[in-house]
């Protein structure tokens, strides 16, 4: 996530190129938003513990459990390249994850967010009125920071339902209660375990073919 700060940084200086940047964690971290608290919310003793890692997003939302049942991405591009405000773009590229993970036989909606009592302070979730969600359980979050030339999107997509090592950290029990209850993963839905590669593949083609920018891979 250090990477996706300095594709920012090297962006608005007027030194950068438009990126997307598809990967996975290993050894397993939690990342927290940029102006959260985590010691509100994780026992960080035991994330320690756990030999995990803990990072601090240069995005905004909550808590994001990551590790290599799930894949993230990011894009780095021109702040005005999906529309001239924030909701216009994250609804935008959130189209484009929809669209990658119908290439893959998922039925994915974004569909306005319950109120805020009803949602935990977890996953990627600015803007939180809108979620994309399989029924009414939630398969991606996503945070977006945008500068004065530049636009960066982080998303994380639950690929494998591994939720149970993280209920363990977590200290609220509606946040445990949200990952029990209200994710669901791509293989849940498929009834098959979907690989780093294949995934990958049809994000690169979803934010291509729907975004119409020929992306850097890194």
């Amino acid at each position: 996530m250090k990477l996706d700060e300095q594709l920012f940084l090297d962006y608005e200086a007027g030194s950068g190129q438009s990126t997307l940047r598809i990967y996975a964690w290993n050894p397993p971290c939690i990342s927290v938003g940029y102006s959260q608290d985590m010691e509100k919310h994780v026992e960080i003793y035991k994330v320690f513990d756990k030999g995990w890692e803990i990072v601090k997003r240069p995005t905004g939302g909550g808590i994001v459990f990551h590790n290599l049942s799930e894949v993230t991405y990011s894009i780095i591009t021109d702040v005005n390249a999906f529309g001239s405000n924030l909701i216009q773009s994250y609804m935008k590229i959130s189209e484009a994850v929809a669209y990658a993970l119908s290439k893959l036989g998922i039925r994915a909606e974004i569909r306005k967010a319950k109120s805020q009592s009803e949602r935990p302070d977890l996953c990627f979730s600015y803007p939180a009125e809108y979620e994309i969600v399989v029924g009414d359980r939630k398969i991606v979050g996503s945070a977006q920071k945008r500068g004065m030339k530049t636009l960066l999107q982080q998303g994380s997509i639950f690929v494998k339902h591994d939720f149970e090592d993280v209920l363990d950290v977590l200290k609220n029990p509606i946040e445990k209660d949200f990952y029990r209850k209200k994710a669901i993963s791509v293989g849940e839905i498929l009834g098959r375990e979907v690989g780093f590669d294949e995934m990958a593949q049809v994000l690169k083609m979803g934010f291509e073919e729907k975004l119409g920018i020929q992306f850097n891979v890194k």
